[in-house]
């Protein structure tokens, strides 16, 4: 405390400290939401990510998607880094976009010529100014830096173009020498002025200071760009800190993704300002495109989406203690802060726990549209409770048993449409067998399907399904079929708009009837294929386990190069053998080459060759340029490998 600045410990007293009366409750209400712009940097920050490797159709869906989330600016990277980069650039700042575009460059003046020549709307330009970096990168003091800085950016700015000006390291660099730049960048015209901290060091006050220091430094129409990095999990803190100090544009990522541990993500600082005002946010960002637009970056940069995601995460509106679920059911704002719904996300209740309650149970009859006493219920919560710590319960089993329950009997109880309802006398001894025995068969039915090996096929259905009845025409096609059937998943569209889905699963001994089913249904689904946008997905197939013909292959070479071994087994698992992979032997370094010894096995000969074919034909293609062969060799040699 004794350390900090004297600004920083009036801060400190003043925000912080205790307070009482009216001034303690001022200090609970939600403070004011700031005046901000976005300028999203996932095509620049964001391609210097581990895993990031976009494609040009990559870049073009992302920059079209930001513009329709609402984003202010979308950065990309310099152009000098290649000829892709300066043509990727030229064709995204030529889309007719409503945000601008910008390119972020060296304040060196052969990039700027280029970020010039693309046709962008501005040039973020920045020079290292930490000792660290500094001495380590450019070597130049203070003097020749704004020397520099003055000829690039007097260039730009008679070009047309936005520019801005930014301090590399800015929280590791001196103080004296940042305000001196900025001033003097400031009475150059810049447009913006840059406050990065590249690794991630600054904490809340620091950013609160330095931010209005600069403030202070350089003219009111010069805008402050925040530019922080979450190496230790500072971000959006440090954002939010760095906007109510007098910044007035914040750098952000989709996921967050960037250099090391990425910077600001554009879902986590959306939701921020979200609880701030939200009909402000709503307003100007298409929200319900965040889920969308995570999920694409997710999957061009290989990664997955964390469970404890902001708005996206697979757990963000996921409830599961019985006191946490009650109040959900009743009031969703007892325990969310953001309507899952504004976001296009969903809102998920675990059911079956330890730490379950009735009413959830009750919940879930209710959506189900049955009618089971509440006595009958909660003697099934107990049941369940206990039983599953010993196992799961899906929500599939779970809806079995309501509906053993609602169907059995009700020997004790009267019940009347009018006049109320009479004494109801319950048998706890009778309703906690009854329940058990539901619970029981349930779980015979789980086993039955886990102890069946007949071929098998599960085929997912998605589309207006409940238009023209296209649900109904497919099950009942399951029902005249000699096939057994079970209805794995439905879900049924929230809005007209959306789409429904059905997963079925098709068991039989004949592989032949599960063929026949298949392309049955596969008509229907093509009769509605545009006026229901209806389509068929076969998610699982097991064939005959009397699967007695066999071929072992052993396949050498750089497997790993050109995704070679991904390929090999794509032809596989497409097809309708069974395969084992028996070996795998990698080579020590990138000279030697790599063997994987498969098992292949099919009912049939003929399709087995064919498929053993097909393989040979992929690897021959990869002779010469992954020193690839394929063989064929003894079931014994298979074994020992």
């Amino acid at each position: 405390f004794f350390g900090c600045s004297c600004r920083m410990r009036r801060a400190l007293t003043s925000r912080w400290a205790p307070q009482t009366g009216a001034l303690a409750l001022r200090a609970l209400h939600t403070p004011k939401m700031p005046s901000f712009k976005i300028i999203d940097s996932t095509l620049r920050e964001g391609e210097q990510f581990a895993t990031a490797d976009f494609t040009t159709d990559d870049r073009m869906y992302i920059a079209m998607h930001l513009d329709k989330m609402g984003v202010d600016y979308i950065e990309l990277a310099n152009p000098a880094a290649s000829q892709t980069a300066f043509e990727d650039l030229t064709k995204i700042a030529n889309m007719g976009l409503n945000a601008k575009v910008l390119t972020h460059t060296r304040c060196a003046f052969p990039d700027v010529q280029l970020a010039v020549d693309s046709g962008v709307d501005g040039v973020n330009v920045y020079m290292a100014t930490s000792p660290i970096l500094a001495q380590h990168s450019h070597g130049k003091a203070i003097d020749e830096i704004i020397k520099i800085a003055e000829k690039v950016i007097l260039f730009v700015k008679e070009a047309g173009k936005e520019i801005r000006f930014s301090c590399e390291d800015t929280f590791r660099s001196n103080l004296d020498d940042v305000l001196a730049i900025y001033t003097a960048v400031g009475k150059l015209g810049v447009d913006r002025v840059g406050i990065a901290d590249t690794v991630g060091i600054a904490t809340p006050l620091q950013v609160q200071d330095i931010v209005g220091r600069v403030r202070g430094a350089v003219d009111s129409n010069i805008g402050i760009e925040f530019h922080v990095h979450n190496d230790t999990g500072m971000c959006i803190a440090n954002a939010l800190m760095a906007l109510d100090a007098g910044a007035t544009h914040i750098d952000t990522c989709v996921l967050g993704i960037g250099e090391r541990n990425g910077i600001t993500p554009l879902g986590g600082f959306l939701a921020r300002m979200y609880t701030l005002n939200q009909e402000a946010v709503q307003s100007r960002y298409n929200l319900k495109l965040l889920a969308h637009l995570e999920r694409y970056v997710a999957q061009v940069a290989d990664i997955r989406i964390p469970f404890n995601n902001y708005i996206t995460g697979a757990c963000a509106f996921t409830h599961k203690a019985g006191v946490h679920t009650k109040a959900i059911m009743n009031n969703p704002k007892a325990y969310e802060i953001i309507d899952p719904e504004d976001f296009g996300v969903a809102r998920r209740v675990q059911l079956v726990h330890r730490l379950t309650g009735w009413n959830v149970m009750a919940a879930r009859a209710q959506e189900l549209e049955l009618d089971i006493p509440t006595d009958k219920l909660k003697v099934m919560t107990a049941t369940l409770k206990n039983l599953s710590d010993e196992r799961q319960f899906s929500t599939e089993e779970l809806d079995r048993i309501l509906i053993s329950l609602a169907a059995g009997p009700r020997e004790h109880g009267t019940f009347v449409t009018m006049g109320g309802e009479k004494e109801h006398k319950v048998d706890t001894e009778s309703l906690a067998k009854e329940v058990n025995e539901a619970v029981k068969q349930s779980v015979r039915d789980e086993d039955r399907d886990k102890n069946d090996n007949r071929p098998y096929m599960v085929l997912q259905f998605v589309g207006h399904l409940f238009d023209k009845m296209v649900v109904n025409t497919l099950i009942d096609l399951a029902v005249d079929s000699p096939c057994d059937y079970k209805v794995v998943q439905i879900m049924a569209a929230k809005k007209d708009e959306d789409l429904s889905s059905i997963t079925l699963k098709m068991a039989s001994d004949s592989e032949e009837q599960l063929d026949l089913i298949k392309s049955h249904m596969s008509a229907v689904v093509k009769v509605y294929e545009k006026s229901a946008e209806c389509q068929m997905l076969e998610l699982a197939k097991k064939t005959s386990f009397k699967t007695t013909n066999h071929k072992h292959v052993s396949v050498t070479g750089h497997l790993f190069d050109k995704a070679l071994f991904n390929r090999i087994l794509d032809i596989m698992v497409v097809s309708s053998v069974d395969f084992e992979v028996v070996s795998m032997n990698l080579g020590t370094c990138d000279a030697e080459t790599s063997t994987c010894q498969l098992k292949i096995s099919h009912t049939k000969p003929a399709v087995l060759s064919k498929v053993v074919g097909l393989m040979q034909r992929l690897v021959d293609s990869y002779k010469d340029t992954a020193e690839c062969s394929m063989q064929e060799i003894t079931a014994e040699e298979g074994r020992k490998g």
